[in-house]
């Protein structure tokens, strides 16, 4: 009887281990196949105000970037290799300095001319129907970014983005080689190592501000437990964003980033391998201070999405002019 017990007792000793071990969430991890084709909309939006020496003006700005990834082959520790191509692109923009642009590569209507869209459009015809190569690994950490090659030749030619004060300062770096990268880096969410509930990892990005300094977003992630989303179970990624900047030695003005406020939620099909969607936003004040006395308020937002956009033209939604 008592051989018996010890028997019984290490038998559920044993199934108790096993049912706990199949139990315990792997941690997650991008999943890729060769062949495979997911297509995401990466969309980025921004409204504020600037004063500038008593002069005060609004602007208005959004982008949408459709692409479709397409993975050419899978090493054997998971890295994929995948071909991104920008299939659309929406461009929305209104400000006193700038005017007023609106452009949908799928629309035959021309966009308004002035010295904003001769800046942009070499940059925006550098991307559209552009395959952009990269390489994403499990944990998705992106390396080895290579641009078209017409792409490339655009940013030769221009220097887009790095005039503030012409009305681009709201999102004018997405029009950059940095802000390119960044934006591809920023599409592929990364992963934690584990799934402990404490474990946190970080992502930062820098922003030089030429002859000022360098502002740096540093993303900080944590696991938030699993949702529901549209009758299937998502492993939920919370993150806050903080706003530091450093000045450069002999900095021509001196900024202070005066107020921020930014986080994000990503939702990632565990099972799947791949993210869903995810939605950020970030609101900052800042003040320059030197041969001209500069405040600016600024509010983006930012989301990704599987799928593609609506037929209907993200200029629409925007219409509004900014005063």
């Amino acid at each position: 009887m008592q051989s018996y017990s010890k028997v019984t007792i290490c038998w559920a000793l044993a199934v108790v281990a096993l049912l706990a071990s199949a139990s315990a969430q792997s941690p997650p991890r991008w999943k890729f196949k060769e062949g495979d084709s997911l297509n995401y909309v990466v969309e980025r939006s921004a409204e504020g105000k600037v004063n500038l020496t008593g002069a005060e003006f609004a602007f208005k700005m959004g982008m949408a970037f459709d692409t479709t990834w397409l993975v050419k082959s899978v090493a054997a520790d998971g890295t994929a290799s995948v071909e991104q191509t920008v299939d659309r692109i929406q461009i929305s923009m209104s400000s006193p300095l700038a005017g007023n642009v609106a452009y949908d590569s799928k629309s035959t209507d021309k966009p308004a001319t002035g010295p904003v869209w001769t800046l942009l459009e070499p940059v925006v015809s550098g991307m559209l129907g552009q395959t952009f190569k990269v390489k994403i690994s499990p944990l998705g950490k992106v390396t080895d970014i290579e641009l078209p090659q017409k792409l490339v030749e655009s940013f030769a030619k221009q220097r887009v983005g790095q005039n503030r004060q012409a009305g681009l300062g709201i999102g004018g770096n997405a029009f950059t080689e940095r802000g390119v990268k960044e934006l591809i880096t920023r599409s592929v969410v990364p992963l934690p190592e584990t799934t402990d509930k404490a474990v946190t990892w970080t992502q930062a990005f820098d922003n030089p501000i030429p002859f000022i300094g360098v502002q740096t977003a540093e993303i900080k992630y944590s696991l938030a437990g699993n949702e529901m989303v549209d009758g299937k179970k998502l492993l939920k990624i919370s993150a806050v964003t903080e706003l530091t900047f450093e000045p450069e030695e002999n900095p021509r003005a001196e900024l202070e980033i005066t107020s921020q406020e930014g986080s994000s939620v990503v939702y990632f099909d565990a099972e799947g391998g791949r993210m869903i969607k995810s939605n950020g936003s970030q609101a900052s004040s800042m003040e320059m201070s030197g041969p001209q006395e500069l405040t600016q308020e600024i509010k983006e937002t930012s989301s990704i999405r599987l799928g593609k956009s609506p037929d209907k033209p993200l200029a629409d939604e925007s219409k509004a002019p900014a005063k």
